[in-house]
């Protein structure tokens, strides 16, 4: 019963920032479950590596029409990452979809954060991030108009053990696509967010049995 809970997307919050120095580094969150959250790991190319440059630990997911996605490193016409060197732009030449998956723990909360931005030189049209989680829709970026400006997208959601993570690229311009960055999970680690496992409330019934018998026995030898 315990493994068939769903994971639920609990809070939603939209923040807009106006400098990518006000944020911390997926890299340094302790407890980060995604890896290549920075998309640093990989050998550093000046510029773009497209089509479908390869971005260790993330898959790309073939949308219905085939999109791509290029990793650029130092800047996009002077527009830098949100953290570090390097980030990936979604939906090159068709809508692209791009995941990691990753194990939690049955019933804990788990705050999910990343930036996104709107490609400079995308004049008329918007950029749109939407994140599923084992299919299911999470969150989203909205529609952003305004380039050079990374937005911070924070939601949470319930681990239901193994968590696939899924970012839609959804903006309206095909070939100019929509930014992504400093990505990270982080669980939070309060007793009271966990559900324990059918072993665990095995053992403390256990134990609260063991406790009665020792009571019982000082009882009868008084």
């Amino acid at each position: 019963m315990f493994r068939r809970l769903a994971a639920t997307a609990a809070v939603t919050l939209t923040l807009v920032a106006p400098a990518s120095s006000t944020a911390q580094s997926c890299q340094t969150k302790l407890g980060n479950l995604i890896l290549n959250c920075s998309f640093e790991a990989d050998r550093a190319v000046n510029g773009a590596e497209y089509p479908n440059a390869f971005v260790s630990n993330w898959t790309n997911v073939y949308a219905p029409q085939g999109g791509s996605f290029e990793r650029w490193t130092n800047s996009f016409d002077g527009f830098p990452a949100q953290d570090g060197n390097s980030h990936i732009e979604l939906q090159v030449n068709g809508p692209t979809y791009v995941q990691q998956s990753f194990a939690t723990n049955v019933g804990q909360t788990y705050a999910l954060d990343f930036w996104s931005a709107h490609r400079p030189r995308n004049q008329g049209g918007y950029s749109q991030l939407d994140v599923y989680l084992n299919g299911s829709f999470l969150t989203t970026t909205g529609q952003m108009f305004n380039a050079y400006s990374w937005q911070q997208v924070s939601s949470s959601f319930v681990g239901s053990g193994n968590e696939t993570l899924e970012f839609r690229a959804m903006g309206n311009q095909l070939s100019y696509g929509d930014f992504l960055d400093n990505v990270s999970v982080v669980g939070d680690m309060s007793a009271s967010t966990v559900v324990p496992e059918p072993s665990t409330f095995a053992l403390m019934g256990l134990g609260f049995a063991a406790v009665g018998l020792v009571a019982r026995r000082k009882r009868n030898k008084q």
